[in-house]
């Protein structure tokens, strides 16, 4: 799906998952609409309390980015980066999503009270940081011992899938690094490019 700009407002829609509701969002004049499957609502960005940027690692060879939207009256809004457009394929709608949370930001400026997070809760990124370094520990012991018991084809095995496997990982620990930003100054590790 797209992005576009009529008439001072901004719309973005997308299709996040293959089997469940499209999303369609519509910021203008300072009020966010915006249409989950047959759910429907209005958001005023006076009274958005926190934003959350995250990324996620490629699914069928595309990132997705996200923000999420906390409301006052307990709005809890989603916005991704990608569409589901089959089973195997995905559209990635970089250039829209990025000129849709710039949009956001834009109309947040100014406004005191607004959380704004970058990455993962902390809790989360630092049991996915362990989590990380003991598979890769793991990964790296049954490397050395396939080389230790000369299994050739085993350690070659091994030598190709850790860095395919593990720099995933490593992208998303490193791009989730929890942490606060401004609306004047948006984590480039957390945009798309």
């Amino acid at each position: 799906m797209d992005g576009s700009e009529e008439s001072g407002g901004i719309t973005y829609a997308a299709r996040p998952r293959m089997i469940g509701p499209g999303s369609r969002f519509r910021l203008e004049h300072g009020v966010l609409d915006w249409t989950i499957g047959a759910r429907s609502g209005r958001l005023a960005l006076k009274d958005v309390v926190a934003v959350r940027l995250t990324y996620h690692p490629g699914q069928l060879a595309a990132p997705n980015f996200e923000m999420r939207l906390k409301g006052r009256n307990g709005e809890n809004l989603r916005v991704g980066s990608l569409s589901r457009t089959s089973i195997t394929s995905v559209e990635d709608n970089r250039a829209a999503f990025s000129a849709f949370v710039r949009a956001v930001h834009a109309g947040l400026e100014g406004q005191a009270g607004v959380a704004y997070s970058a990455g993962l809760p902390r809790w989360r990124w630092m049991l996915m940081s362990a989590l990380g370094a003991v598979t890769a520990v793991g990964l790296l012991a049954v490397l050395a011992s396939a080389l230790g018991q000369a299994q050739w084809t085993v350690a070659a095995l091994m030598a190709v899938l850790c860095p395919v496997l593990g720099w995933p990982l490593v992208e998303t620990i490193w791009r989730n690094v929890p942490g606060d930003y401004s609306p004047e100054a948006l984590p480039v590790r957390l945009m798309p490019a």
